[in-house]
Formats: structure tokens, sequence, C-alpha cells
């Protein structure tokens, strides 16, 4: 997904952490609200890396933990969720791969820049549950009258059939 043109620029240049063996950078960044929703991924709070760049013998590794509080949405009752993301990741950062099929296995940084918020806001949204619930044993919307029924009792017989309407 692309930013758009008035979100931060992240964009960093990697041209000396490549050159120098046993180069060290700190990243410290937090990721600001325009960017993490042009990415889709409103938060409650912001998503913040902190973590380092290092050459290992003229291999160049990223090292970041990264914390968060995305606004999601329960997917069976719509309440909201408030749960903290804190992930650590690590990827190795090249300049060109030998083949495609090696492209997925690093991060590529073909002119020795790296878009921190892009790989940020990547790593965030893979991290995330592919079902959200606002608890494990969360009991749903009633499909006959809509109420959540964690919080409220419904008088539908289960088993009955959801009113529907139809639009001409």
């Amino acid at each position: 997904m692309q930013k758009n043109s008035e979100a931060a620029d992240y964009r960093i240049s990697i041209r000396s952490l490549l050159l120098r063996p046993s180069e060290k950078k700190e990243i410290n960044v937090t990721i600001d609200d325009e960017t993490a929703r042009s990415y889709g991924l409103p938060c409650k709070e912001l998503p913040k890396a902190e973590g380092l760049f290092e050459n290992r013998a003229g291999v160049l590794m990223m090292t970041y933990t990264l914390r968060c509080v995305p606004e999601l949405v329960c997917d069976r009752c719509l309440s909201d969720v408030n749960t903290e993301i804190t992930e650590t990741f690590s990827h190795v950062i090249v300049t060109e791969t030998a083949s495609a099929d090696n492209d997925a296995e690093y991060l590529l940084a073909p002119d020795a820049m790296l878009d921190l918020g892009e790989v940020v806001m990547e790593d965030l949204r893979l991290s995330l549950p592919t079902k959200i619930l606002c608890k494990p044993d969360c009991k749903g919307l009633c499909p006959v009258c809509g109420k959540n029924r964690n919080t409220d009792a419904c008088t539908c017989v289960p088993g009955e059939q959801a009113i529907t309407v139809e639009f001409a």
C-alpha cells in the first residue's frame, strides 16, 4: 500500500552501514497517525520501533521491537478491541538479490535507501491476528435482532430467521 504524499518521510540512507563492517545505528522511530491511517491501521497508541541496524561481517541486519495499540474491532460483536501489539522483527537488508526467488527472504533497498515507515507498517499488518476477538469466548451479535450477546439478553428463538430487507 502506498503512503499518501502528505505523510511523513521515513526514508533513511543505509549506504554507510553497508560499507563499514561492524557499523551500528540505532532505530528509534514513531510512525505518525497520518501514515498509520494511510496503511489502513489507525492506532490508539502510535507504532513505535526501537532497535538496531548492524553490519555483521558485511551483512546488514535490522532488528527492532515494535509496540502499538491499533484500533481494532471484534470480528464477532463489533466491539472495540484494545490489545497492545509487541513484536520483535529481524530483517536482512540487501541492495540486490541473486534471483527473484530470494526477494521474500530479504528487505531490498536497491538505492541504499530504506523506508522505515513502510517496513514497520507492513510488519505490523503481518503481526495482527487473522481473527480479532474481544475475548476468546465472545458470543457475537444475535443474527435476528442484532444485540450484542455479551452484554444484552435477547428473546429471540435460536434458529429463528433473521429479517432481511431487499432493495429494488
